[in-house]
């Protein structure tokens, strides 16, 4: 079979102009959506690239890039159905967002005071939500008493509070303590003066 030139040349412009579009459709677009939180809040999101800046700032907003120095395109809404069609299974097994429980404790002592004793229970619960549960444990003072002193007390309260979670089961490997003693107090006061929401373990669970 004889293939004249002008009909090879063809040939290959044709195979050229096929890769070419098949490289342009099968390119990667990048699609950025701003989700609300789990309490309904929304945050922004800037999106830089070199061929400009688009901002979102409305629940399910989205826009997208083709590349980096292409401009992000004119934002849309995307429907609720879009979503978890696209990325159901990742958000519902997403983890849970850290959160910050704080016990009080009676003046000068390890000891809670009532109000604390009785939220025990519930925050016991909410760690059973987490999977994998971490804990920063987190011991305060007020100003009254020695920096020395209340150092130790923080650190003393603190462990009040390990020795609770672990009644639950919670490895130890799993609980982290530090001793703030007075240097960050939730309400500055002068040095001395007592102050019942400075005397306080934070918990937070991750």
């Amino acid at each position: 079979m004889t293939v004249r030139l002008e009909e090879a040349f063809a040939f290959c412009r044709y195979i050229v102009r096929r890769l070419l579009l098949r490289a342009r459709l099968s390119r990667t677009i990048y699609l950025v959506v701003l989700l609300p939180d789990k309490d309904g809040k929304i945050g922004v999101i800037e999106v830089h690239t070199k061929g400009g800046v688009q901002i979102i700032d409305q629940a399910n907003q989205s826009t997208q890039v083709a590349a980096a120095d292409s401009k992000p395109q004119t934002p849309a809404i995307l429907l609720k159905t879009e979503i978890v069609a696209g990325w159901g299974a990742v958000l519902r097994n997403m983890p849970l967002p850290p959160k910050t429980f704080i016990f009080y404790f009676q003046w000068d002592t390890d000891r809670l005071t009532p109000e604390s004793k009785a939220q025990i229970s519930a925050i016991m619960a909410e760690v059973e939500n987490y999977p994998a549960a971490e804990l920063l444990i987190v011991g305060h003072t007020d100003r009254a008493g020695t920096t020395r002193w209340n150092a130790g007390l923080s650190l003393r309260r603190a462990k009040t509070i390990e020795a609770l979670f672990m009644e639950t089961g919670l490895r130890h490997n799993l609980i982290e303590i530090e001793s703030h003693g007075e240097n960050n107090p939730l309400i500055s006061t002068a040095d001395g003066i007592r102050e019942p929401k400075n005397r306080r373990v934070e918990v937070t669970i991750r």
